[in-house]
């Protein structure tokens, strides 16, 4: 059996812990140093600690996994634990990734220039890039993941970089930047955005999508919780952490899809964290995160049957 396949096996294991040690941090998003204890166990009754942020709400990890840990994760187990792959993506992944960004282009498509320069963060297997160039868009994108990454770079010829966001350079040239579902799985929310409002140009936007960790944890309690995603936005806690890279919201789409776009003056970040904090709390007074979990698991077992 090999080292990879043990480590598959102990990720599956209830009641263990993942392989990692980490570190306590503060808020990855207000610095705050206080927070409480939310959670212990994730969606596969794994140990997973899970805090609240008292100052923004934020959901987040910690100890939280440091980046040459999540880098392993990512490398060795990231797809086949949650998508039972472990290499290039299937074809039903590829149809709801055309579907998802068919449905983000419509949202954009009015906010562009034309032949508009794009860069997607985090690019997956490439499908929002291929909506862009049909639309006539000069669209590039980066993907640290090897198998997503490389099946990008063979579809695309050479518009996707195998590269993380700490790794690869681009001058302030694009009109629009696009993030989805990436924020979550950062340890370092904030640097990340700092470093994508610096390839905007003085106009450009950013268009951030993440879950909205409030929705699933009271639908689901702690079984929303799982280690590829270390912090957990609602809608004011994201603009927080944007409104710390300079940006102002310009799009609400939903809770957690906001357009943003550099802020010519301040941006009332105070405000924005009570309101993120109040938010969260209105939900953690109404969720039990232990009944939440055995209703969701009711409810699939019924489904099931």
């Amino acid at each position: 059996m090999t080292d990879l396949t043990l480590g598959i096996l102990r990720n599956l294991l209830p009641f263990s812990g993942y392989p990692y040690r980490g570190r306590l941090i503060g808020c990855p998003v207000c610095q705050k140093q206080e927070y409480r204890k939310l959670a212990s166990l994730d969606r596969r009754l794994k140990r997973l600690p899970t805090v609240v942020c008292n100052g923004c709400g934020l959901f987040f990890t910690n100890p939280m996994p440091s980046d040459n840990e999540l880098s392993t994760y990512y490398e060795s187990y990231y797809r086949f634990d949650y998508q039972l792959n472990a290499g290039s993506p299937k074809p039903r992944h590829i149809v709801k990734r055309k579907r998802e960004a068919e449905k983000r282009y419509e949202e954009i498509k009015d906010w562009l220039p034309s032949k508009a320069r794009t860069l997607d963060f985090g690019a997956g297997s490439g499908e929002f890039i291929l909506r862009l160039l049909d639309a006539g868009h000069d669209a590039h994108g980066f993907e640290p993941g090897e198998g997503y990454g490389q099946y990008a770079q063979e579809q695309l010829q050479g518009r996707v970089q195998l590269a993380s966001w700490q790794d690869v350079d681009y001058r302030a040239e694009f009109d629009l930047v696009t993030c989805f579902h990436v924020l979550e799985h950062l340890n370092d929310p904030l640097a990340a955005l700092r470093r994508a409002s610096q390839w905007l140009r003085p106009d450009g936007l950013l268009f951030i999508e993440v879950p909205n960790s409030l929705r699933w944890f009271g639908d689901k309690g702690f079984g929303s919780f799982h280690f590829a995603h270390v912090v957990g936005f609602n809608r004011f806690n994201l603009e927080l952490a944007a409104a710390k890279a300079g940006l102002a919201a310009v799009k609400v789409i939903s809770s957690t899809s906001i357009v943003f776009r550099r802020s010519p003056g301040r941006i009332d970040v105070d405000t924005l964290a009570r309101n993120a904090k109040a938010t969260t709390e209105n939900t953690l007074q109404a969720t039990s995160p232990v009944s939440a979990f055995v209703r969701h698991k009711i409810r699939k077992f019924s489904m099931i049957r």
